[in-house]
């Protein structure tokens, strides 16, 4: 039996990661009209590889503290899955 594999994903897989990312915007936004996040600092792809650092923070060392708080939550977070 011969298995194809595709690195190129499929209209439906490229409509499921559209779809997760907007969810996780959408409750984003639930949170900051809730008041419950005051500030922000994300990191972003583009299709062309670029990539992007979105930060809504009062000063540079708040957004660097954001950021490396992320970056070691996710680290801590595969470390136990």
């Amino acid at each position: 039996m011969t298995k194809i594999v595709s690195i190129v994903p499929s209209e439906r897989e490229r409509e499921r990661v559209k779809a997760d990312l907007l969810e996780v915007l959408d409750e984003m936004r639930e949170q900051i009209e809730s008041g419950d996040i005051v500030e922000f600092v994300a990191t972003s792809i583009c299709a062309d590889g670029e990539t992007q650092i979105h930060s809504m923070t009062a000063d540079l060392p708040t957004a660097v503290g954001l950021y490396e708080i992320g970056k070691h939550m996710i680290i801590q977070q595969e470390a136990y899955e």
